[in-house]
């Protein structure tokens, strides 16, 4: 078995980072710190921390991050070679910011929100709006984050966010230029104590220390219900009526928006859980083995502010893929990640409404992972 490359280490420990410093995104969805220093013709001049000169083709780019949150899609660069370098030397002289709320890019609708954000965690956002109200939306829904202390992240794959930032940069430029002319009638400290009166007024379902227990269970098994269905879908000897029923079955165990990330060579890359299933029934071996190993909480359930449980399971991942003539043609173990959401509904039962909990997977990340 051979470890993962550095190059796919490093994906994996970038990925939903938030950063500060100078920040160019190429088109391999890594950011590097640095900086561009010169346009050419078709080619872009960077230097990096190290201090190097580096020269790509512009195409490389996607999106250059000063220190202070301002921002240039490398798409709105001038095509003359003179033109785009006064562009760049400009952008490097942009005064701070100085604005008093963040940012935040929602995707679909394509939106530019702002407000104080209060809490963040891998599902969702809650922030007090510009109004002093509170609000809260769902990270699938956001594109990108621009903080008001100059920090940014990209929370969906940059070649998509982009073009994203492209189309709405005069937007926020303006929304950005109102923030510094407003002053808040109340300090932002009472703002987000209100907010956060306003959260606990909501009634928010508690598990029971029994059904915590229980839950926690069923998380498990929710992951080895998913191994068990990978089994399936991958044994080529199965018919196809019976792989489409399981991809169906596994899907059910899912959030909507959920993808799983699969590392190799080039990286790591992140897709639907649909695609990634439907991506393992075509795969050119003739037999499939994928066990899950060492399954177990790596952060216990536990209850955030929209209400929900979420925890993370660990497992480790073995794949193998058979030849015709019965040896093992490639195989990888693969730390793996999952996100556990455990969210109450309400149930009639003999005319009566019972609280219950839905326990659903969300998104399978990587964490390391040898090729054999």
């Amino acid at each position: 078995m051979k470890k993962l490359g550095l190059h796919t280490i490093l994906l994996v420990l970038l990925a939903g980072s938030v950063y500060a410093q100078d920040r160019i995104w190429l088109d391999n969805g890594n950011p590097v710190q640095a900086k561009l220093s010169r346009a050419l013709d078709g080619k872009l001049e960077w230097v990096a921390s190290d201090g190097v000169l580096r020269i790509y083709n512009r195409k490389r780019f996607l999106v250059v991050f000063a220190e202070n949150g301002q921002f240039i899609v490398v798409t709105e660069l001038n095509e003359n070679t003179s033109k785009a370098q006064a562009q760049i030397e400009a952008f490097y002289k942009t005064p701070p910011r100085n604005v008093s709320q963040d940012i935040i890019i929602k995707s679909i609708p394509l939106t530019v929100l702002s407000g104080t954000i209060s809490y963040e965690s891998g599902e969702v956002i809650n922030y007090i709006s510009a109004e002093g109200k509170a609000a809260s939306i769902n990270k699938e829904e956001v594109a990108a984050v621009i903080y008001k202390d100059g920090r940014h992240e990209i929370v969906r794959d940059v070649v998509d966010v982009a073009p994203l930032l492209g189309l709405v940069h005069k937007e926020i430029e303006k929304k950005e230029s109102e923030l510094k002319k407003v002053k808040p009638d109340k300090p932002v400290a009472a703002v987000k104590e209100k907010a956060s009166a306003a959260i606990k007024e909501k009634e928010k379902p508690v598990l029971t220390d029994l059904e915590y227990k229980e839950y926690s269970q069923k998380g498990i098994r929710r992951v080895d219900e998913f191994n068990s269905y990978l089994r399936i879908i991958g044994d080529k000897s199965r018919k196809s009526d019976e792989k489409n029923k399981a991809v169906l079955q596994a899907l059910s165990l899912f959030e909507p928006q959920a993808t799983v990330a699969v590392s190799s060579s080039s990286g790591v890359r992140k897709y639907p859980v649909k695609d990634y299933l439907n991506r393992l029934k075509l795969l050119p071996y003739s037999k499939i083995n994928i066990t899950w190993n060492e399954v177990k909480y790596v952060s216990e359930l536990k209850q955030e502010a929209d209400g929900n449980y979420y925890g993370i399971i660990s497992g480790q991942q073995v794949f193998e893929g058979y030849s015709a003539n019965g040896k093992v043609a490639y195989g990888d173990i693969t730390k793996k990640n999952v996100r556990v959401k455990l969210e109450s509904y309400q149930k009639t039962v003999d005319g009566r409404d019972t609280l219950r909990w839905e326990v659903l997977l969300g998104n399978i990340g990587v964490e390391t992972s040898s090729n054999q």
